[in-house]
């Protein structure tokens, strides 16, 4: 889960949140689709967990994908960490 914080980010966090988002964006097109945030979910609890994944997944896009196209973009993540 991702926190939302009222702070605005330094240069560091910033720097820190892209190489992040990088990781996360697997095919690299600058954006994190439903799989790649499921992927790493996965690998973060595994595969066999009592924690429900995909409604994690649905919870994060609820959150983050603020103009509701289907993939959270860097400034989608960064202006929810601020």
């Amino acid at each position: 889960m991702l926190l939302i914080m009222n702070i605005p980010l330094n240069k560091h966090e910033t720097e820190e949140l892209k190489k992040f988002f990088v990781e996360i964006d697997q095919d690299k097109n600058g954006k994190i689709d439903r799989q790649e945030l499921k992927q790493l979910l996965e690998t973060i609890w595994g595969k066999n967990t009592d924690l429900d994944i995909t409604a994690a997944v649905e919870s994060t896009f609820n959150k983050c994908d603020l103009n509701h196209d289907g993939f959270i973009t860097f400034d989608e993540l960064a202006s929810l960490a601020e």
